[in-house]
């Protein structure tokens, strides 16, 4: 059974801009910049997805191997798991 990943809804509020999502934690008032590879998979991580998911979703849009999009993904899904965005289930 794949890990659902999902954004936390609640108290957290963002807009794409020029290609790059700026996010706010309204809980602890952080601002996050998003580019790039994290904007490719911030409206998967919205929707609540798998880390598979990402990956293919990766793989589709730059064209990398399965390996690096994959040490991207788990990059940017701790980054966010650090800064407390994601739901909790």
């Amino acid at each position: 059974m794949s890990v659902q990943l999902k954004l936390r809804s609640e108290e957290l509020e963002w807009r794409e801009i020029d290609d790059e999502i700026v996010a706010l934690d309204l809980r602890t008032s952080n601002y996050l910049g998003v580019n790039g590879t994290g904007t490719a998979i911030w409206p998967e991580l919205v929707a609540g997805t798998t880390r598979e998911r990402l990956i293919e979703r990766l793989c589709e849009l730059f064209e990398v191997e399965a390996g690096v999009a994959a040490a991207d993904v788990d990059a940017f899904v701790e980054a966010v798991r650090g800064q407390g965005l994601l739901a909790v289930t």
